[in-house]
């Protein structure tokens, strides 16, 4: 600015010269140029704060909870409803308890010819493939008709009976991946009429995948989603670390849970204490979670098994075949997988907490993690 002025000289004098008029504006503009600076920077740097925005509601046979933190403004109705929406259409899709669903229209229906399915259902059976093949098959998509004997599935009659050992073996008999055909073209087949699905060990994170994406799409970068105790986060949190969230140990009581940071990340918790009931036959109660090679419940002391993946439907899979192999087998599978797992086992009425390498690398020990 002053070199500028500077250049503004009498032809005369040589002296610098300015016409009185001209010199009013200057000084106007000079003492107004500051003001209009340092008001244009306070509107332009006043950082938006972000609001947290909590829904909920009941869906799958449970609870969700969805939390946004964002400095845009939405509509909040609308995502709500957006969100139901989506859960409404998964659940027709792959609930096995629900008759209008597509699962239970494809175990209900006996026919052995190839069968046209929704493109979601044939890609979460793809995935339950692959588990089954990496697991050895402790994963087997393939339990339904043994879960219905057990009195854990829709089937009302066998509620409170505990099956006899024929009946066992015969459910054995229909019951394994070999019994279905997941074809390319989108289509599957079941080679036993009697063969019945049961995806529960990984539809529940299958969904929490797709509102993440339905988050996504929508421009939101930093939310939590929570259905029946499964969690994926993104972003970073409130407090920039991610979000804090309390993993389950098999415990009934809040002092149970551990906290811990999660950041574009999922985990999910599988345990023998979420469902069970009375055996006359065994000294300890029937689990829910049932082991496809024996056709029993699992009789091991692990009581939960907590997983962490980059999605919810990893995370609930593993979290589900873990627990099924039981400590030994279940850390050798995640040490071998370079997993992020954490075993809890009830010896004598104390829980012992067991982690593998990756989950000690990426959690601290100053936790008591």
């Amino acid at each position: 600015m002053v070199i500028l002025f500077n250049t503004y000289r009498s032809l005369k004098s040589g002296t610098n010269s300015y016409p009185p008029g001209w010199i009013g504006s200057i000084l106007m503009f000079l003492c107004l140029a500051p003001c209009l600076w340092f008001g244009g920077c306070t509107k332009q740097d006043t950082p938006k704060v972000p609001i947290l925005t909590k829904l909920s509601g009941n869906a799958l046979g449970t609870t969700w909870m969805v939390q946004v933190l964002t400095d845009k403004t939405f509509e909040k109705v609308k995502l709500q409803k957006d969100i139901v929406q989506n859960l409404e259409a998964a659940d027709k899709i792959f609930s096995h308890w629900r008759p209008d669903s597509e699962l239970f229209q494809f175990n209900a229906n006996p026919t052995t010819n190839d069968t046209v399915v929704h493109p979601q259902l044939h890609n979460l059976l793809k995935h339950a493939q692959w588990m089954h093949r990496e697991t050895d098959g402790a994963f087997d998509p393939t339990l339904g008709a043994l879960v219905n004997l057990w009195g854990f599935g829709p089937e009302g009659k066998t509620r409170s009976s505990v099956p006899t050992e024929q009946q066992i073996e015969d459910v054995q008999k229909i019951i394994g991946l070999e019994n279905l055909e997941i074809s390319q073209n989108g289509n599957i087949r079941k080679k036993v009429s009697a063969l019945q699905l049961d995806l529960s060990g990984s539809a529940k994170g299958e969904i929490i995948d797709q509102i993440c994406n339905l988050l996504d799409r929508l421009n939101f970068h930093n939310f939590l989603v929570e259905i029946g105790g499964e969690v994926r986060a993104q972003g970073k949190g409130r407090n920039g670390n991610g979000w804090i969230v309390g993993l389950e140990t098999g415990g009934s009581r809040e002092i149970d849970l551990i906290s811990v940071p999660l950041r574009n990340y999922a985990v999910a918790t599988s345990g023998t204490y979420r469902l069970k009931k009375t055996n006359p036959n065994s000294t300890r109660n029937a689990s829910h979670l049932l082991n496809p090679k024996t056709g029993y419940p699992v009789v091991h002391n692990l009581i939960a098994v907590n997983t962490f993946a980059p999605t919810a439907r990893d995370a609930d899979a593993w979290a589900t075949a873990l627990m099924i192999m039981g400590l030994e087998k279940g850390m050798q599978q995640a040490e071998e997988m370079d997993l992020v797992a954490r075993f809890c086992e009830l010896k004598d009425g104390i829980t012992c907490i067991y982690s593998s390498t990756s989950y000690q690398r990426l959690f601290s020990a100053k936790n008591n993690l």
